[in-house]
């Protein structure tokens, strides 16, 4: 079995030990998407996933979302507040079928659409594409509804070490494994998710459990963590 304890607790001690850890923007974007959909201003909503996933290396010379200001992601915000349910999901019972998962993709697919469709083009790049990278798309997801793991290099390498495939991108496919692998380790999960809600007061959800295990799985086998 997997020491998911081990691996997770190791990842949650760096936000004990540095109460102003880069990782700490996740959490503060996790818990105003959280509030009751009434008590979210959108451009405060906007705010926080802008500055979550500048922490996140999001926003880095290469990225189309240098170049705009944070009500870029308006309209992405409010479509997502219309999926505000994903962050309930109880993945003992999601497969292909269930409409949980059906709504992730749904939701996934327009705003992998909605950049590209009405970003203006990169100053410096004129002929560059605006490009919503499976890392940039499940960033914004596990900021503000929590339900899917970040696809980032770290993550992906996680899943190669147990092999979990396809390994490269996001699919239905590996995101079903996924969810296997959450199920088949389930208890474990549930009891970190106790430990760190006694510790902090905040429930992770369960998918951010499982972004750290396989992101810090990763991580310790090369200690290259400034490249994410």
């Amino acid at each position: 079995m997997p020491n998911i304890k081990k691996n997770i607790l190791s990842f949650f001690e760096q936000l004990i030990n540095d109460e102003n850890h880069r990782y700490k923007s996740w959490e503060h974007c996790y818990l105003y998407f959280s509030k009751p959909k009434e008590e979210i201003n959108i451009d405060i909503a906007c705010l926080h996933l802008s500055f979550y996933l500048a922490s996140w290396g999001m926003y880095r010379g290469s990225s189309f979302l240098l170049w705009q200001d944070y009500l870029i992601h308006k309209e992405v915000v409010k479509e997502i507040l219309k999926y505000k349910h994903l962050q309930e999901i109880d993945f003992s019972d999601i497969n292909k079928n269930s409409k949980e998962f059906k709504e992730i993709f749904e939701l996934s697919n327009f705003i992998k659409n909605w950049y590209p469709q009405n970003v203006k083009k990169i100053p410096e790049k004129p002929t560059k594409d605006i490009n919503v990278t499976d890392t940039l798309l499940t960033k914004i997801l596990l900021g503000t509804l929590g339900c899917i793991p970040a696809y980032d290099r770290f993550f992906l390498d996680g899943l190669k070490m147990k092999n979990i495939r396809p390994y490269t991108k996001l699919s239905e496919k590996n995101f079903l494994k996924i969810i296997d692998f959450y199920n088949e380790n389930k208890q474990e999960f549930l009891a970190i998710q106790q430990h760190i809600k006694e510790k902090i007061n905040v429930e992770y959800p369960v998918m951010k459990l499982v972004d750290m295990y396989f992101f810090i799985l990763s991580y310790s086998s090369n200690k290259t963590l400034d490249d994410e």
